[in-house]
């Protein structure tokens, strides 16, 4: 008994640093690490947001799903979630799981996702991923949509408001675009 949860242990082991490579060779070649907001953070974005009951929000480049989960409970909305990186896609899964959130996470590229029924689109992303992205919103969403941007501007959009880093608060930067 005491080997088998020896090799149990190791197998568990293994997979983990598995998913810990995949996690970092997808986060170089992407450009886009892991970093989660932290949740004042994610509370003043969604005061700002003001969201509806029944809008349907995005969170590209989800991480472990913590903003869905918060907008879920604050407004009762529609979220969805996409997540390329495995540990914080488990990370995600688990916490809609504990959390008991309806938030869908789906495991893929958000680049290969339609977006185009989307109300409000979070992101936090580096400045590379949101001048790509900008051309894909031009695409796909109607009009009206809101795209909240954490710290980085969208290249070849103009905000319709901007709310400056607020070092004593501890607040960085955040960029709303409207479709």
């Amino acid at each position: 008994m005491q080997e088998y949860l020896y090799n149990l242990f190791l197998a568990l082991f293994f997979v983990f640093v598995l998913l810990l490579l995949a996690t970092a060779i997808i986060s170089l070649f992407l450009t886009v690490p892991y970093v989660p907001s932290k949740k004042r953070i994610i509370r003043h974005i969604l005061k700002l947001a003001n969201l509806k009951k029944g809008d349907k929000i995005y969170d590209l480049g989800c991480g472990d799903g913590r903003f869905l989960i918060e907008a879920e409970k604050k407004a009762k909305v529609i979220a969805k979630g996409f997540e390329l990186a495995p540990i914080p896609y488990l990370l995600a899964r688990f916490q809609t799981f504990i959390h008991g959130a309806h938030a869908q996470i789906f495991f893929r590229n958000f680049f290969s996702a339609n977006l185009k029924d989307a109300d409000v689109i979070f992101c936090y992303l580096g400045t590379e991923t949101m001048e790509e992205l900008g051309k894909k919103l031009r695409r796909e969403c109607r009009k009206g949509t809101r795209i909240y941007s954490h710290t980085f501007h969208m290249p070849g959009f103009k905000p319709a408001q901007v709310w400056p880093k607020d070092r004593q608060a501890k607040l960085p930067s955040i960029y709303l675009y409207r479709i």
